[in-house]
């Protein structure tokens, strides 16, 4: 008995001392992801302000003018001091499809994220949905949301 007892303090302190000697990381988590009620949340608009210098905006969806044939957009979380992170979904709407990428991004101070997807427009046909949404969080907890969209032919 007083070896199973054993046993189990040797894996008891082994398991301290590890947890005590290992780095810790000063990271942040994962960015919240993108809630799938967000249009529940109250009107959304393209820019957030977290207080006094702090915020969070997403650009217009446009047609790229460095990568002919894709739509891109760039959204920002910025708060001088604090750690800054950006979660941005582009979603491309076209008859009844939904097609989605997503990216994010951290830094201190500010970060800045980029998305595109291709542009499936056609000469004749009707403007294509693009939409965009972020969620911008700082260092401190606070969490804001922003959206935007446009209707696009290429």
């Amino acid at each position: 008995m007083q070896r199973k007892h054993r046993g189990k303090a040797i894996k008891v302190i082994a398991l301290s001392l590890i947890l005590t000697i290992a780095p810790s990381t000063s990271s942040m988590a994962e960015p919240p992801p993108l809630p799938e009620d967000l249009f529940n949340l109250g009107p959304l608009e393209n820019l957030f302000k977290f207080g006094v210098r702090c915020e969070g905006k997403t650009d217009l969806p446009h047609i790229s003018r460095h990568r002919p044939g894709t739509v891109n957009v760039q959204a920002r979380t910025s708060c001088a001091g604090k750690g800054v992170e950006i979660t941005t979904r582009l979603t491309r709407s076209y008859m009844g499809t939904k097609l989605s990428v997503t990216k994010s991004n951290q830094g201190t101070g500010r970060t800045t994220i980029n998305a595109s997807l291709k542009c499936i427009w056609k000469k004749g046909a009707k403007k294509i949905r693009y939409e965009v949404s972020s969620v911008h969080r700082l260092s401190d907890g606070q969490i804001g949301y922003t959206y935007n969209f446009a209707e696009l032919d290429c």
